[in-house]
């Protein structure tokens, strides 16, 4: 029963005329443990380790390119204008075409697709101060606007040229900022700036711990009389000449169960009211005589 070894397969044993005594694991094995020759100790002892008394430092491994200069990072790119202030500025192309490219100095000759409007195409380029040339890429061809300036290029052919100045958006945004409205339009704009400049002065002379009274404003408007959904009322309105004169239009539901009067004409007045019966609109128009 059991694990039954066969006699050849059965481990040597020491025989009595041996003078070794039996193997046992030791610390060239690396074993924790080790068996005592005294017979009267049956316990196992263990012995003390090297981690007992001093502390394990573990060291990184160092590569053979330890002494080596390491590696410098990658530089970013550079971008070009970076530092410049970007002016937008429209082209357009009024030659015709399918699709319409616009390439130029100002971005290395990579042609941007236009935007086909009704008779021409439309291009909005941020292009920074200074001398620009341009080109148009006409359905796969390069072609020049005869209609803007134009200069010479070192392939023989010419190139389109423009310049962008900072003082033309300047001016532009001056005009956008004027109120039109504005008594002092016709003064320069230094004048102006200096008005500005002695306003604010002044609020700040006027700041101090006490608090100002709340004074109403003659533009605030209250409520309006009547609200202007209801102006459009069944007796403020016409009837058509294509309907029957028994069939009103469809009321809207804020003129249902409200009294309605006109205004007294001829010493007439009259009065409607307007009340919904599941999918139907009664309205009751009366007129009253007034001596």
């Amino acid at each position: 029963m059991g694990n039954h070894a066969t006699s050849g397969e059965r481990r040597d044993r020491n025989k009595p005329g041996d003078s070794f005594p039996p193997y046992s694991p030791g610390r060239v094995d690396g074993q924790a443990f080790t068996f005592d020759k005294h017979k009267g100790q049956k316990g196992l002892q263990q012995q003390p380790s090297e981690e007992d008394h001093e502390p394990v430092v573990i060291k990184p491994i160092q590569s053979e390119k330890e002494n080596e200069d390491p590696v410098p990072a990658r530089p970013r790119p550079a971008l070009a204008q970076c530092n410049k202030k970007m002016l937008p500025f429209v082209i357009k192309w009024v030659g015709g075409g399918q699709t319409v490219a616009i390439a130029g100095t100002f971005n290395d000759w990579q042609p941007i697709p236009m935007v086909k409007s009704e008779k021409d195409f439309v291009a909005i380029v941020d292009l920074p101060e200074g001398e620009h040339q341009y080109k148009f890429l006409v359905d796969g061809e390069w072609k020049l606007n005869w209609n803007e300036s134009a200069v010479n290029n070192d392939v023989g052919s010419q190139n389109n040229t423009i310049t962008i100045n900072e003082s033309d958006f300047e001016e532009f945004e001056n005009a956008l900022l004027r109120d039109p409205n504005d008594n002092n339009k016709d003064k320069p704009l230094g004048s102006q700036s200096q008005n500005k400049e002695k306003v604010e002065v002044d609020k700040k002379d006027e700041f101090s711990q006490e608090i100002p009274e709340y004074q109403q404003s003659e533009k605030i408007r209250g409520p309006p009389v009547l609200p202007p959904h209801l102006l459009q009322v069944i007796l403020n309105k016409d009837t058509p000449i294509s309907c029957e004169p028994t069939l009103l239009p469809e009321p809207n539901h804020v003129m249902l169960n409200h009294m309605y009067a006109l205004s007294i004409r001829d010493g007439m007045m009259v009065l409607s009211t307007s009340h919904r019966f599941r999918k139907k609109c009664v309205t009751t128009l009366i007129y009253r005589p007034i001596e």
